[in-house]
């Protein structure tokens, strides 16, 4: 089997090879191109039609590279339209600019959401009036060639932050490969998933609540509808996506409303679905609804469409996340699985190594581990104990965020995965990703310090595999090691949503995960096939999640 070590040897070799040619450098972020428009090319003369009207290519577009920002993809949801489906966009005449992005939708005030942390910086101005998308294409203008495969990234924050336009998100890196980017806004927070009896009682579907989904859904359909016209081919389409937006995007693979408009799926760092507890019923979702509104003196939704989006949006973390609503989202996941009723594209799915350290540690001290332990898992304590040992305060604090990584963002893609190749009709890829990257000297974040202490933290993979290393925020100093993982791990995505298989020229085989004995990818500063890790935690944790859930787990 083929195996790498990121060396400056290797990284001036993989330069030079076609799967990554003119992709280890970086550019700034879009609002600061590094390239200059170049001279033969005109925004102004570039523009697609889309079927609501025609936009204009992106000032900081080139003749090789073109962006289009803040395209409508549903009407605003402002008004009589708070907590409504999409609505069509209303078609307009003349020419879009696109030289902006548009405001990111309403954010949640989460701590670690803060400008100082290292997850989900948000600078950008917020608005209710937030439906709007983004397409990178190398496509060249005027060509009628379609065929292109499209990626559709769907955004994390927690379902209470994130935007589109975030640099982390540019889709400057795949196109450049090869791809149509699209990246999105969904409504966050009680904007995009308050369920309410009188929201369900409007809808002809006798449902509310996921808004944030139909927003996502809604995009789909506008991909199938206008992608063509940008050089991407609508019958192969990839969601990728992380943490929140890999929630979202995992109910994707079971919603009726979204069959047929995606192919493949990546999911990075899933930390909420598919198992582990039920996820809130619609019942559920409207009696919390129904309290929140209460709390802001709402007595009906009248009332509460009348309220200034930021008063809605006050301690958002009570109301956010999918529902099963019997219409969106049918059932839950691990049963959706068990029976099958699930979409049949290949699935790309996996996790960090040190996923918990942005996140608050499990105990700091052994009289709060042996509290915790006991309080959180009851008569399996012993179990965990014996999975992660301490017998001193260095030794609590030694695996302090262990539990974090291994029963969320490792444990659920790892389910995900089983579940998915357990059906066996399409392909299975699982990755473990362990690059630490390299700081700053005097960086500085709110939840560790010295930053060094994040290892590979949670949504640390996104700008390796986006090849978007010099648009992170904040920026660092990487090495070749750095630009060649990103070369060798975006090429394995583009690989992916070209084929439904990451496997490629020049890159070591990524195995085809199979269920529990099969192997993983793992990326860093080598890159091959090893063992899944951490299986006595992820052994514990499927005793631990099947007597919460009171079922099997789907495989």
């Amino acid at each position: 089997m083929k195996r790498f070590t990121l060396t400056h040897g290797l990284a001036a070799a993989l330069a030079s090879a076609a799967i990554v040619a003119g992709c280890l450098g970086g550019g700034d972020d879009d609002a600061a191109p590094a390239t200059a428009p170049s001279a033969s090319y005109s925004a102004a003369r570039d523009t697609v039609a889309t079927q609501k009207g025609t936009v204009a290519a992106a000032a900081d577009s080139t003749a090789s590279l073109r962006v289009f920002k803040a395209i409508p993809f549903a009407a605003p949801p402002v008004g009589a339209l708070r907590w409504k489906p999409p609505q069509p966009v209303t078609a307009w005449t003349g020419v879009r600019r696109s030289d902006s992005f548009s405001a990111a939708c309403l954010q949640g005030n989460r701590p670690f959401g803060q400008v100082g942390s290292i997850l989900y910086q948000q600078t950008e101005p917020q608005s209710e009036d937030c439906l709007y998308l983004n397409v990178w294409t190398g496509a060249t203008a005027g060509s009628s060639d379609a065929s292109r495969p499209v990626m559709v990234l769907v955004h994390g924050g927690g379902y209470l932050l994130g935007a589109g336009s975030l640099p982390n998100y540019s889709g400057r890196g795949l196109a450049a490969k090869g791809a149509v980017v699209v990246t999105l806004n969904y409504r966050l927070g009680p904007l995009g998933f308050l369920a309410h009896p009188g929201l369900t009682a409007e809808s002809s579907e006798a449902t509310s609540g996921n808004y944030a989904l139909l927003d996502v859904i809604a995009v789909l359909a506008w991909v199938r509808d206008n992608i063509a016209a940008f050089g991407g081919n609508p019958a192969n389409v990839t969601v990728f996506s992380e943490s929140a937006g890999a929630g979202i995007s995992s109910v994707l693979l079971g919603s009726p409303k979204a069959q047929g408009l995606f192919h493949r799926m990546m999911l990075s760092s899933l930390g909420s679905l598919p198992a582990g507890s039920n996820t809130t019923t619609l019942a559920q979702a409207e009696a919390a609804g129904s309290t929140y509104a209460t709390n802001l003196g709402a007595a009906d939704v009248a009332a509460l469409r009348a309220l200034p989006a930021a008063s809605v949006m006050a301690g958002a973390g009570s109301v956010s996340g999918p529902i099963v609503d019997g219409v969106v989202f049918p059932d839950q996941l691990d049963r959706l699985f068990a029976t099958g009723q699930v979409a049949d594209v290949p699935l790309l799915a996996g996790w960090n190594a040190d996923e918990g350290t942005p996140y608050p540690a499990f105990a700091t001290t052994l009289a709060a581990y042996d509290s915790t332990a006991t309080t959180r898992f009851g008569a399996l304590a012993p179990a965990f104990k014996a999975v992660y040992p301490a017998s001193s305060d260095a030794d609590v604090l030694a695996m302090a965020y262990s539990p974090m990584r291994d029963s969320l963002f490792a444990w659920q893609p790892w389910t995900l995965a089983r579940a998915h190749a357990h059906l066996a009709r399409a392909k299975t890829y699982l990755y473990f990703f362990t690059r630490r990257p390299p700081y700053y000297a005097d960086q500085h974040f709110n939840e560790q310090d010295p930053p060094s202490k994040y290892g590979a933290y949670h949504s640390l993979e996104q700008v390796y595999f986006y090849d978007n290393l010099d648009r992170s925020a904040p920026p660092r100093p990487y090495t070749d090691v750095d630009r060649t993982l990103a070369g060798a791990a975006s090429s394995y995505l583009i690989n992916f949503a070209r084929n439904g298989d990451p496997n490629g020229t020049g890159l070591p085989t990524w195995p085809v995960f199979a269920g529990p004995s099969s192997q993983t990818m793992v990326l860093g500063d080598t890159v091959a096939a090893g063992d899944v890790p951490f299986r006595a935690a992820l052994d514990f944790y499927d005793t631990f999640y099947t007597q919460a859930l009171g079922r099997a787990l789907p495989f």
